[in-house]
């Protein structure tokens, strides 16, 4: 491999500096700032106010004091900051950027992926532009501190008409989320202004617009007001402007280029093409703080060894093999004979009577296997080792809510033996509609209240299930209660509990000052050879009772585990937890109250957060990319071999887990790292073992055959959070419901 990255070395060309200073006191910063804020950077670190002056010639504001490099980073990185925005904005004086994270959108027509496909009345109005994304970092590289500019963009929607000129138009705005726009009072209008969402229009009086917030109903002048910058609303607005028909078009078009430009070749050409013009500028202040920017970017940082896992199919340990799909050709789930109970399931299949025979087709294929597809010539029956499936088909003449539910309600209630699950026919508009009106969500409040897991299919997946089948077998298998396959856990005196800790955060609205009003805990439990053992959901409680909740929870099922599994006094015992986030000092403090509770066991624990949206990049220049099974074209261009990882710094670490053989098609764009953090008051600290446990926790989930993106641990947390987010919208839903299913993968 060839690796780059998005990541650029900041050289600071000397080891120690001086900078003017002066005692902070209350005002003084916003004072110096209204007074020098053109020709001098001011900020403030503990108890000084740091001066640093744009030009050699300017008078003095404070008192110098020297600063090593090495010690003071962020007063290093404030400097690093302020100098990089005036250089910046001296090149290019036409731009506004923002100015922590430094963003700035792009001038060039072809980065407005929306431009050529409106009409040119429009073409001023509405913008889907690139915005380029840069944010300063801090690493070791080859044993070194070092500042880095790293280097990003995402496309952003922008419609610039407020919305006086919106309704003078003739567009409704009613019911529409607005925003507001918030300027810096010192910045000379040389920064861009924040955009704040601040609610929903209830009514409109003349000039003005009654809204929403969350502070209560107000009134805000129109002219001050501009439609939240959502695909919706742009949507809306076009549809408004040039038809549904068009607006449907336009956009699909933008979304194909979309798919374009997020090719990995492209990303990484326009990085590497930015890069080279932000290399050329400037570095330096009046005071002889400067820096340089490398034109290359780097990837000299340390990476761990990590072993591909191999799948385990039985309890001896001596069925294993290297593909999940063939050793559970070859030997049958790992729970054969054994653990699994339901070797007879009986199946509920509702589906509307145009598509019975494409069903009644789908389920043989299902029961015996399926010729054309290249992994499911063995079927449900032999591939999963089970005795027998007996089908019960309902048809429905409407898709229309009632009938499908109450056409659910009759079988089950009515039929004379209970259903172990049910497969039942849905489709892509449904999604449009809220949980409370869509069969989707209410089919499955009402069978999973009855203890019935549901495999949801659409009807074109039933009519060509060439590359579906094996998958939908699979997730049927787990619902069931099966465990196809583990992972081979190596000999160990300690035991071993990883506990993937997820939260829902209730609050009413995504508006500017909206409370954080209540919280609920989902955990899941797994072993170290990540076999699943339970989930578990705490009571929904007020945000500042969380925590204590949070405890009550976890040594619940703590408790539960230590009986089952047999723990013994003074047996070491490892909990490593697995959360979304960086863990506060606060929630380390609950995981030690949980520790102390347990003084028989030695116990050491690890506190692993994960991050998906981070800036980090890795590449793979020589990497050609691969054939699609489901095109013509090429997939995985540039992209990394799954496994591929650098340590940014002693408990940090990405890792790419979506290699050239790992993305489906070209459409699918560019796959990033996962960022794994070690919380430095763990007390077991082993980044190479938390890792490596990490990237075989991504390989048995059971959605798929292929590797999922999050270590099991976080994704069943994810899931499960997702729909009892969306069932409890449901008039009569109760997540006691789910309890007597929490040893089965209902929500995969």
């Amino acid at each position: 491999m060839n690796l780059k990255s998005n990541i650029f070395p900041i050289e600071i060309p000397f080891d120690d500096f001086q900078i003017q200073r002066i005692p902070w006191e209350e005002g003084k910063i916003e004072e110096l700032r209204e007074q020098h804020n053109q020709q001098y950077s001011f900020f403030k670190k503990d108890s000084y106010i740091y001066i640093s002056p744009s030009k050699e010639d300017l008078p003095m504001l404070g008192q110098l004091s020297k600063i090593r490099v090495k010690d003071e980073a962020s007063i290093v990185g404030s400097l690093i900051r302020h100098i990089f925005f005036r250089a910046f904005k001296e090149r290019f004086p036409q731009i506004k950027p923002s100015f922590n994270p430094f963003t700035f959108p792009s001038t060039k027509d072809d980065h407005n992926l929306i431009l050529n496909e409106l009409p040119s009345n429009l073409k001023a109005t509405i913008t889907y532009k690139k915005l380029n994304e840069l944010e300063l970092k801090r690493s070791t590289i080859q044993g070194v501190k070092t500042f880095l500019l790293v280097i990003g963009s995402s496309y952003k929607w922008a419609l610039r008409q407020n919305c006086q000129k919106l309704q003078d138009s003739g567009f409704d705005i009613n019911t529409l989320e607005v925003a507001n726009l918030v300027r810096y009072e010192t910045s000379q209008d040389v920064v861009a202004p924040i955009f704040r969402t601040v609610g929903r229009v209830k009514k409109l009086e003349g000039n003005q617009a009654l809204v929403e917030t969350n502070q209560g109903d107000q009134f805000y002048l129109l002219k001050d007001l501009y439609l939240n910058k959502t695909y919706e609303n742009i949507r809306l607005y076009l549809e408004f402007v040039v038809g549904s028909a068009r607006a449907e078009s336009i956009l699909a078009n933008v979304k194909q280029k979309e798919f374009q430009r997020n090719d990995p070749a492209i990303l990484y050409s326009e990085i590497s093409r930015l890069a080279g013009v932000l290399s050329q500028l400037e570095y330096k202040n009046g005071d002889g703080f400067c820096f340089t920017i490398s034109r290359n970017s780097t990837t000299s940082f340390p990476s761990l060894s990590l072993d591909s896992p191999r799948y385990l199919f039985d309890v001896s340990f001596s069925k294993t093999d290297i593909s999940p799909i063939k050793g559970l050709a070859q030997y049958g789930p790992y729970d054969y004979g054994k653990f699994f109970e339901v070797s007879s399931p009986k199946v509920l299949v509702v589906c509307h009577k145009t598509s019975s025979g494409a069903f009644t087709q789908f389920l043989g294929r299902l029961k015996d296997g399926f010729d054309e597809s290249p992994t499911f010539t063995k079927g449900f029956l032999a591939m999963y080792r089970l005795h027998s499936i007996n089908f019960h088909l309902v048809e429905v003449d409407s898709y229309d809510n009632s009938v499908f539910l109450n056409a659910i309600k009759k079988a089950v209630e009515t039929h004379n033996e209970n259903f172990d699950i049910a497969i039942i026919e849905t489709r892509d508009e449904f999604k449009k509609k809220i949980p409370s009106e869509d069969s989707y969500w209410l089919s499955k409040a009402y069978l999973l209240q009855r203890g019935i897991t549901v495999q949801y299919i659409k009807e074109p997946n039933v009519r060509s299930p060439k590359f579906t089948l094996d998958s939908c077998a699979l997730q049927m298998y787990a619902k069931l209660g099966g465990t196809p396959w583990i992972l081979p856990s190596s000999p160990n005196i300690a035991h071993e509990l990883i506990v993937g800790v997820g939260s829902s955060l209730i609050r009413s609205n995504l508006y500017a000052g909206a409370q954080q009003h209540r919280m609920v805990g989902i955990t899941t439990f797994f072993n170290a050879d990540g076999k699943y053992i339970f989930s578990n959901r705490s009571r929904e409680v007020a945000y500042e009772d969380y925590f204590k909740e949070l405890l009550s929870s976890l040594k619940g099922s703590i408790d539960t585990i230590s009986d089952e599994q047999g723990w013994n006094d003074g047996e070491i015992v490892r909990i490593i937890f697995h959360v979304f986030k960086p863990m506060k000092d606060l929630e380390v403090e609950v995981v030690g109250e949980l520790v102390a509770q347990y003084p028989q066991y030695d116990i050491k624990f690890s506190f692993v957060s994960f991050g998906e949206n981070h800036p980090f990049m890795i590449f793979d220049v020589d990497q050609k990319g691969l054939s699609s099974r489901y095109s013509n074209s090429v997939k995985g261009k540039f992209t990394p071999e799954r496994g591929t990882n650098l340590l940014l710094e002693p408990g940090v670490c990405l890792l790419q887990l979506k290699g050239p053989a790992d993305v489906k098609t070209d459409r699918q764009g560019f796959t990033g790292p996962l960022v794994i953090r070690v919380h430095p008051k763990s007390t077991f600290t082993d980044v190479t073992y938390i890792v490596q446990q990490v990237f075989r926790l991504t390989n048995i989930s059971y959605r798929t055959f292929k590797p999922s993106q999050l270590p099991v641990s976080l994704l069943y947390a994810s899931l499960i959070t997702e729909q009892l987010n969306k069932l409890n919208t449901i008039d009569g839903w109760d997540s006691l419901f789910v309890k007597p299913l929490r040893n089965k993968k209902w929500f995969i």
